[in-house]
């Protein structure tokens, strides 16, 4: 007896939406700035962010520092961001 099966293959990806953006200007220096450290509060990323900190106030006179988090699963509106209009440069963290 042959049995004869067919099998279909799906695509699951789709072609990516692009949007043309552009980059903001790059900082000469980050002395006297205030930098966000947002993280995706996965584990370890608090970690990472305190290392971080501590880097950057090691290498820079650093104006302060804001601490956030983030939602990597979509695209966040402007104003979940907290405070990030007191940044003048952001890191973000990808903790796992």
């Amino acid at each position: 007896m042959v049995i004869s099966s067919r099998i279909r293959v799906l695509e699951p990806t789709q072609e990516a939406e692009v949007t043309a953006a552009r980059l903001a200007p790059r900082l000469e220096s980050l002395h006297g700035k205030t930098i966000g450290l947002y993280s995706n509060n996965k584990l370890n990323a608090t970690k990472l962010l305190d290392m971080a900190e501590a880097i950057l106030r090691e290498r820079y006179a650093i104006k302060g520092v804001v601490r956030g988090a983030y939602q990597v699963g979509r695209i966040m509106r402007p104003d979940e961001w907290q405070d990030i209009e007191r940044c003048e440069a952001v890191v973000l963290t990808h903790g796992d």
